[in-house]
């Protein structure tokens, strides 16, 4: 009779601690892992790793597959780099709980606001939701069939939005309302959530061009729902502030919670060249204190593609004010042809000034932006002789301004061309250096999020492939400690993002020779016919979820292996 259900043998063992590696073999019965070393017992199936790393499967603390879920329980694209657990309901975003009356606005405020298809929202979920309070949601995901296994936090908007309707995105609540939101938020914490979510970034513009639900609350509001997750004695705050860091916010809210606070995001460029210096000093001094207050970072781009109907990367441009007001796409066209219009742009692209309200009396905001806007380029056109062509480059052949080409190419195509820009994080030295910090954990994956734009959850093998065969930033033990138990470890999922016997069998068999992330590709799989940008990996031999092999991208099987990992002080 096996002894094991898999054995893996001969493959260098990172076992996600950061130790040097070692060769080992593994075997794995029941789900978990039984046994490590040399070993001789037989085995049902064997896998060997001669020339591959055994690791961990990797922990991504940042995705927003809190909707997709219920149409694609394989989570894709995440496990296909290795990805073995995924936490929900990042920056105060997801579809629980929801009342009925309110599932159009939650839907609009996702398809605004993490750019998600309406269509595939509306095809996916249905009319009829299996849930509405969020310890339904809990209930419908541990029901369910999942690829990889699932934590989740609760949204500060989902929350706000269940209390005040409509009223949320419009003014503060009053205390009685407050006062239910704790409430809310104390149950969500007892059916296993993960922590609280919440955002106050000038970015996460909802429906209408409203500000998100949570960026009306108060601070005090802020500090009860804290108080609320202390009170469960589990879990954490992820606080997204966009650009400009909220030091003492960040110690309030651990004071208030007695919980680690995460805040969003740690990037190269957020406030002008080498801002990330001194952000990371400060963050380095709250650790010294003791303080668990995690600064959260990414190791590729912030680099979005996005068309002239949704213009999401001048969602703060105070010049793209009348396009956020625009009913519809007509309306639109006619802002983008006003001579007025684009003059105020070309005087926010050259600097900040009088008409560029988000960027006033910051001069290196404004260095950062001008940078960005030089590196936008032509993503895809009518006309396939401009594609990945860069509209400067373009500009200067045809002697024309470019914000003058950039809309009237626009136009010209009824808003269908497409465009990239890199926002932040493209200055590759700054971003070795936020790597090279061991506290920074690393995340913004956005797995779920912004699909038809951007492609950032592959970030495990872009690391491996890029960060450390390529770039040497990182050791390949650290890389995958910071992948693995690291961000295991902050969010308090202390059984998962290392190998031990004992432990489950969650883990990623990789060459560490070709691992990478494949380029960006756009195909239409979502419901409704919508477009996806997708990534496949080179190098990633197998990945195993709770002892169990997953299949390979594009095979016809699923193993379902994935669990709900509930909470519990």
């Amino acid at each position: 009779m096996a002894q094991y259900d898999w054995k893996i043998t001969g493959g260098l063992l990172v076992d996600g601690t950061g130790a040097a590696g070692r060769q080992a073999d593994i075997g794995i019965k029941d789900g978990r892992v039984v046994a490590i070393g040399e070993l001789n017992d037989q085995a049902a199936q064997t896998l060997d790793a001669s020339g591959q790393v055994v690791a961990p499967g990797f922990v991504d603390i940042h995705t927003h597959y809190d909707a997709q879920v219920m149409w694609d329980p394989l989570l894709t694209i995440s496990p296909w780099h290795g990805v073995t657990t995924a936490v929900l309901g990042n920056c105060g975003f997801g579809v629980a709980p929801t009342r009925p009356r309110d599932r159009g606005l939650i839907m609009r405020t996702l398809e605004r606001v993490e750019g998600m298809s309406l269509a595939a929202l509306e095809a996916g979920l249905g009319v009829q939701w299996p849930f509405e309070t969020f310890d339904q949601y809990m209930d419908v995901l541990e029901r369910q069939p999942l690829g990889i296994n699932v934590a989740v936090m609760v949204g500060h908007t989902p929350v706000r939005l269940w209390v005040m309707g409509d009223e949320a995105t419009q003014r503060q609540a009053s205390a009685e309302e407050v006062a239910q939101m704790r409430e809310l938020v104390r149950q969500a914490m007892d059916a296993g959530a993960v922590g609280f979510a919440t955002s106050v970034s000038k970015v996460h513009i909802g429906y209408e061009g409203r500000p998100v639900p949570s960026r009306l609350a108060s601070f005090d509001e802020m500090l009860e729902l804290a108080r609320a997750v202390g009170d469960a004695g589990h879990g954490l705050i992820h606080y997204n502030v966009g650009r400009d860091p909220h030091w003492d916010a960040y110690e309030a809210l651990h004071a208030a919670s007695a919980r680690p606070v995460v805040w969003t995001s740690l990037l190269a460029g957020s406030l002008g060249p080498d801002s990330h210096r001194a952000h990371l000093e400060r963050a380095r001094a709250q650790q010294a204190q003791g303080l668990p207050i995690h600064g959260q970072g990414a190791c590729r781009p912030i680099q979005f593609e996005f068309d002239f109907r949704s213009p999401v990367v001048f969602d703060t441009w105070a010049s793209f004010e009348p396009v956020r007001l625009a009913a519809d796409e007509a309306q639109r066209r006619a802002v983008y042809l006003d001579p007025s219009f684009r003059a105020r742009v070309k005087r926010q692209v050259a600097g900040p000034g009088p008409d560029d309200a988000w960027f006033a009396g910051k001069q290196a905001e404004g260095d950062t932006r001008r940078a960005a806007f030089a590196q936008l380029a032509i993503s895809w056109s009518p006309d396939p002789v401009l594609n990945e062509r860069r509209l400067g480059d373009l500009a200067r052949e045809r002697g024309v301004d470019p914000v003058d080409l950039m809309l009237d190419l626009a136009v010209e195509s009824g808003l269908r061309m497409r465009f990239r820009m890199a926002l932040l994080n493209f200055d590759e030295a700054a971003v070795g250096e936020i790597l090279a910090d061991p506290q920074v954990v690393l995340g913004l994956g956005d797995g779920g999020a912004h699909m038809s734009q951007l492609c950032d959850a592959c970030h495990p093998t872009y690391l491996l492939g890029h960060w450390v065969r390529g770039r040497g930033v990182l050791s390949l033990e650290e890389a995958v400690r910071r992948l693995t138990s690291h961000p295991a470890d902050v969010f308090g999922l202390h059984d998962r993002g290392r190998v031990a016997v004992g432990l489950p069998a969650d883990l990623v068999v990789f060459d560490p020779s070709t691992v990478d992330a494949g380029p960006l590709e756009r195909i239409h799989d979502l419901p409704a016919g919508e477009d996806r940008l997708v990534s496949y990996a080179t190098g990633i031999e197998a990945v195993f979820v709770n002892g169990q092999r997953l299949a390979p991208p594009g095979s016809p099987e699923q193993v379902t292996a994935g669990r709900l990992l509930r909470q519990t002080r």
